[in-house]
């Protein structure tokens, strides 16, 4: 997830994703997209749903649309920024691999949820550049990863001459904190009513916006 850097923080190493690298991501698309569990009824399921949507090209979560950030070892971090574009064919992608997952026995409250969800995210403008995934392993929080991942996305947007555009929870505050240090401004928000929070487990989500050209500092 997102966090303040520090100011003698040393930039990290960043590349490019590789299908290798799925089963590392893996708990970090978890982590940036908590409702997997909820959709494939637990870790284990979301864990190898995770794993095989980026394995893919042809999903939201798809390493052909990542970058990572080395941390000795393991992974310290992942953003997934894709064309406003493909927004559609991506949810499809998408939805195919996680059902392909939930199975006879989870069909039914992965559709429910995913009417929840799919209500919740509105479409990407076609101008933008969509980052519908970031996280920072749990050892690497706080040594400006998040944010040095976040400048790449930035950077490949505007060289497009694209904005970016990306889904915040209403309730995290350091998320919300780094994304407005980086220009981005809030554009919309959709709450969960009673019911919806019962299957989706958050308040909501907030459409934050980075125009091109943004004068804001990165």
């Amino acid at each position: 997830m997102a966090e303040r850097a520090p100011a003698a923080a040393q930039v990290p190493s960043l590349r490019r994703a590789e299908p290798d690298d799925a089963h590392q991501v893996a708990p970090l698309i978890l982590a940036a997209a908590p409702h997997l569990r909820l959709l494939l009824g637990g870790d284990h399921g979301a864990w190898h749903a995770a794993e095989d949507a980026f394995r893919s090209d042809r999903t939201m979560f798809g390493y052909r649309f990542g970058l990572v950030a080395e941390g000795g070892e393991s992974l310290a971090g992942f953003v997934i920024a894709f064309p406003g574009k493909l927004w559609g064919s991506l949810k499809l992608g998408t939805g195919v691999v996680l059902a392909r997952a939930a199975g006879v026995h989870h069909a039914a409250d992965l559709v429910r949820r995913g009417r929840v969800l799919d209500r919740l995210h509105p479409a990407v403008p076609r101008d933008a550049l969509y980052v519908s995934a970031l996280a920072v392993d749990l050892g690497h929080r706080r040594q400006g990863v998040a944010r040095a991942l976040m400048r790449r996305a930035i950077a490949g947007a505007e060289r497009l001459g694209l904005d970016v555009a990306l889904d915040v929870d209403l309730d995290s505050e350091p998320a919300w904190r780094l994304y407005e240090s980086l220009g981005f401004r809030q554009v919309s928000s959709r709450e969960t009513g009673g019911a919806e929070r019962a299957l989706v487990e958050t308040s909501g989500f907030a459409r934050l916006v980075r125009s091109a050209g943004s004068l804001a500092g990165t």
